[in-house]
């Protein structure tokens, strides 16, 4: 299936995970706030591509969070 790798959460549900999938690819995801719905940002196997997305998303939820 997937491991966990880093994650990152903000209110109202929201979060950035960054996974690593059976195939040796990573993933990150996102659950924006104000939709719950989960999107990729990133899939591919590029460990360092993977956790830039990462971070950039992660930063982003910290700005929103300052937000409200």
């Amino acid at each position: 299936m997937f491991s966990v790798t880093k994650q990152a959460q903000g209110k109202r549900g929201s979060f950035v995970k960054l996974v690593q999938l059976d195939s040796d690819d990573y993933a990150v995801i996102v659950r924006p706030p104000a939709d719950g719905r989960l999107q990729n940002r990133y899939v591919g196997p590029d460990l360092a591509k993977a956790e830039e997305v990462f971070k950039a998303e992660a930063e982003r939820l910290t700005d929103v969070i300052d937000e409200q």
